[in-house]
């Protein structure tokens, strides 16, 4: 699988990347074959590096806690 035919899953695991990532699998299959591809790194488990970059890209997007911005225009009121 991926643009570089270097990506190796099970049926089982592309069933339930199906189901984990439905709209953005085939996006995590083709940055896994392309990052391989250009550095020649290898993983035991290319279904679990995808869960695992799906779940750090998820955390990078949370939004951080901390002070809370009640910053207000001119006129306006908290």
């Amino acid at each position: 699988m991926g643009r570089y035919r270097n990506v190796f899953l099970t049926g089982a695991e592309f069933d339930e990347l199906l189901t984990e990532l439905p709209g953005s699998y085939d996006r995590y299959i083709k940055r896994l074959s392309e990052y391989m591809a250009s550095t020649g790194k290898t993983y035991k488990s290319h279904a679990a590096t995808i869960r695992r970059w799906a779940a750090d890209d998820k955390a990078k997007a949370a939004p951080k806690k901390g002070i809370p911005d009640y910053s207000c225009k001119e006129g306006e009121s908290l």
